[in-house]
């Protein structure tokens, strides 16, 4: 084998290496799932952030657990950041760990909790969506995913939480669009409150509709949108489908219409074009999908679109502006926002 033969082959041995070990990687993704699930689950991260850096024998004495085996599971949760340290000395909560805290102003646990167990069970019935075009986690919950959230209260506050922990962003949308001269902000299917309480905050002077089922209007009872801001902020029950609150300025559509398809997302346009007042502006958060290689949340969220939700699924700024188009509206902007987000302004044409 002559020099030049010889780095051929080094060459193709450290290619196929490297793409074996991101084939490997892609195909052990549930491992990581399932261990930051199983360590908030049984109460690991709260016990290390309650004690401080304890070592693992002590650990699991607090938590009831197996010391080798929560050995194995803290080193694997160090090995993906969320916390740090070792068996004797202990282990203690990253910026990533801090964020699994139930008590963290921030906590994302309700994020972890249902795509490690409901939205993870739906994932493993993938090939029945790509066989059918139908959501998942309607054949293995035998229900579609808002109707079993309607049944299941406990776990409706769980996704309605998860969705807000999962919109950091919201913070930033004041400041993306101005809301100082509304009068008469409605935030339809706007769950919890999460975006309102941000803006009301930037804004004293607003005042805003909160729209949505009745069974979330009856859980914000406690959420600073009904407390707080009580005395700025109607709550309405009702069914986006049939009609929304009208003689808005602003109407507020945050990760909506990608939970449906085209011929759904027009009904709710044309029932938002319908009730403005004269001058009003939609407000739009979505992901905008975009194609190619390297990350992109949007594009594994279209597909979880499909398995939650079947009709649901993420679009890109073409596709948007076709859709605005038929129920009467025109983009007047779009502005970037973190994770991936978008806020686009759209005004009746």
């Amino acid at each position: 084998m002559d020099d030049q033969e010889e780095v051929d082959v080094t060459t193709r041995s450290a290619t196929e290496n490297t793409a074996g070990r991101q084939l490997i990687e892609l195909m052990a993704g549930f491992w990581k799932t399932q261990a930051v699930y199983v360590a908030t689950e049984l109460g690991i991260v709260d016990r290390i952030a309650a004690a401080g850096r304890t070592p693992t024998v002590d650990l699991a004495h607090r938590t009831g657990t197996d010391a080798d085996a929560l050995g194995r599971l803290l080193l694997f949760l160090g090995s993906l950041g969320v916390v740090d340290g070792d068996d004797t000395g202990g282990y203690a909560l990253t910026r990533v760990g801090e964020l699994l805290r139930t008590d963290a102003p921030d906590s994302m646990i309700d994020h972890v909790r249902i795509y490690g167990s409901h939205f993870y069970q739906a994932w493993d019935a993938l090939s029945h969506s790509l066989h059918t075009g139908r959501p998942a986690f309607t054949r293995v919950f035998g229900s579609d995913l808002f109707s079993y959230l309607h049944q299941n209260p406990d776990v409706s506050l769980t996704y309605e939480r998860a969705m807000t922990a999962s919109a950091p962003f919201f913070a930033e949308v004041p400041d993306a669009f101005d809301f100082s001269r509304a009068r008469r902000i409605v935030d339809v299917a706007g769950g919890h409150g999460a975006l309102l309480d941000e803006i009301l905050k930037a804004n004293p002077g607003a005042r805003a509709v909160l729209f949505d089922a009745p069974d979330v209007i009856e859980e914000t009872a406690n959420r600073p949108i009904a407390t707080v801001h009580a005395d700025r902020c109607e709550r309405i029950a009702g069914n986006l489908f049939d009609s929304v609150p009208a003689d808005g300025d602003v109407y507020l559509l945050s990760r909506i219409l990608h939970c449906f398809d085209d011929e759904t997302c027009h009904r709710i346009l044309t029932n938002c074009r319908r009730a403005m007042a004269p001058g009003a502006r939609l407000v739009i958060l979505e992901r905008i999908l975009t194609k190619g290689t390297g990350s992109s949340l949007t594009q594994g969220y279209n597909l979880h679109m499909l398995v939650v939700l079947g009709q649901g699924r993420e679009r890109d700024e073409t596709h948007y502006r076709a859709l605005l188009g038929k129920a009467g509206f025109a983009v007047e902007s779009l502005h970037r926002l973190p994770l991936e987000s978008h806020l686009l302004v759209a005004v009746p044409s």
